[in-house]
């Protein structure tokens, strides 16, 4: 079991005191990035008056955050012990990714046809950042997540953004996970490659079942990899 003083020092790390958001929020996001990142293992008890006394806050903004986090299933409350981390599972993979797939069929098929030349020049800059940044894990994470922004910006269906804002979190956590392995990075970038050409050719049912292939593909690697970690930490 991780000791509550490293927990309360991971937490820290992640929170932003410069951000212009409310307390509350911050706490929120801290905490939840430092779930979602696997930093807090399953099991964990978050002690609140320890937390705050580490971090130099009061109360009322964490118990605000953990009660959202309780909502979100990411935490769970055990009498006696207070809030116990859940973490994330592979039924909290799979509803992501079946969320996911409506949500990245429509904003693709959608952007698809709004597009313009010029649109998809900057796009085809995108595709060749992310082949040439093959080997780097860390990089191609990041602009993995400026291609899937690139289409939802292009589809302008804005309230379609808002609902997949609500679980970036957790698509940035399965994305790092993704990327960790070698065959996973490698066919992740033909995939992408493929559908910019797809896109671009207007090829809609081809978008459709290279979308399919590629979330499943994915949502396999990363059950493999959150069973890989599991089995590290016993």
């Amino acid at each position: 079991m991780t000791h509550m003083i490293d927990v309360a020092e991971i937490v820290a790390e992640n929170l932003d005191f410069s951000s212009t958001k409310s307390l509350k929020t911050v706490v929120y996001s801290a905490l939840k990035k430092t779930i979602l990142n696997g930093e807090i293992p399953a099991g964990t008890r978050i002690n609140e008056l320890f937390l705050c006394n580490k971090v130099s806050i009061s109360r009322t903004p964490l118990r605000s955050a953990l009660h959202r986090l309780h909502d979100e299933n990411l935490l769970e409350y055990v009498p006696g012990s207070g809030m116990i981390v859940k973490g994330i599972t592979s039924k909290d993979a799979y509803e992501i990714f079946t969320i996911r797939k409506s949500l990245d069929r429509l904003a693709t098929i959608t952007a698809m046809h709004e597009m313009n030349d010029h649109d998809f020049e900057e796009f085809e800059q995108i595709v060749s950042l992310m082949q040439k940044q093959g080997e780097n894990s860390e990089k191609l994470a990041s602009i993995f997540t400026e291609f899937n922004e690139f289409i939802y910006s292009k589809s302008q269906l804005f309230r379609l953004r808002d609902t997949r804002e609500n679980i970036q979190n957790y698509l940035s956590y399965f994305r790092e996970l993704s990327v960790h392995s070698n065959d996973r990075r490698a066919n992740a970038i033909e995939d992408h490659v493929k559908l910019y050409y797809y896109m671009k050719t207007k090829n809609e049912k081809q978008v459709e079942l290279l979308l399919d292939e590629h979330l499943e593909n994915a949502l396999d690697g990363i059950l493999s990899e959150m069973d890989r970690k599991v089995l590290q930490a016993i």
